[in-house]
């Protein structure tokens, strides 16, 4: 899964090279560390010429309770497939959401923590990134849930590709420039778009260690994503 990501680009440049605008958030401030729960930018297929902010974590309409966005910080690329529930947020409610790199952990054979009975296995972090372009766009879906409609969204993640998989089994479903405007675009077939659910290229991302520092949220700052030793 990818269950935190950074976006540290200010959101009037990544619009500037989108070709769409902002709408103001004078309380966000670009993140290192995005866990979540956090508003962060994204672009809807509802507007698809403006760059908002809903927080990560999906809370669709038939939910029962908020707290449900826990559960889905991602979407099994999967499950859209096979369950209506999904199927219809699929159709009706997409969005491309703006990333600068993303982390995952790796578990250390033969290493865990002194916590605990059984303990736990150390997990080491690393972070990926497109080496050739600071902007990375994410598939999602997004949706709206209560009286006051608060706004979430989930990123959809699909089966790791070679560069990927010895560190997780999982990764975000990106998407070029070109495949982001078919994404929102609200014409596209059911068919055309579920070819979009696919690994990335191999070769699009690189990846390094970085410090556990990135494991506890709210620990924020270009600190995050320094790299570190790879014999450590």
């Amino acid at each position: 899964m990818c269950g935190r990501y950074s976006f540290f680009m200010p959101v009037e440049d990544a619009a500037q090279i989108l070709g769409v605008g902002v709408v103001p958030n004078p309380d966000w401030q670009p993140l290192y560390n995005a866990a979540p729960s956090l508003p962060m930018p994204v672009i809807t297929n509802e507007f698809p010429d403006v760059i908002q902010f809903f927080k990560w974590g999906l809370v669709p309409q038939w939910a029962k309770d908020p707290s449900f966005g826990m559960k889905m910080v991602n979407t099994r690329s999967e499950s859209i497939l096979e369950k209506p529930s999904f199927r219809n947020i699929f159709k009706y409610k997409r969005c491309v959401v703006l990333c600068s790199g993303y982390y995952e952990w790796q578990a250390l054979p033969g290493q865990v923590s002194e916590k605990g009975k059984k303990g736990k296995p150390i997990k080491q972090p690393w972070r990926f990134y497109n080496p050739a372009d600071d902007l990375i766009l994410l598939a999602g879906l997004w949706d709206h849930w209560g009286h006051e409609g608060l706004k979430t969204f989930s990123v959809i993640t699909c089966e790791a590709n070679a560069d990927t998989k010895a560190i997780h089994d999982r990764m975000p479903v990106i998407l070029s420039y070109d495949e982001a405007r078919q994404w929102l675009e609200k014409g596209s077939d059911f068919e055309s778009l579920t070819q979009l659910l696919k690994q990335a290229p191999e070769g699009l991302l690189q990846s390094y260690k970085v410090s556990r520092y990135v494991n506890k949220a709210g620990n924020e700052g270009p600190e995050v994503i320094e790299p570190i030793p790879e014999n450590i």
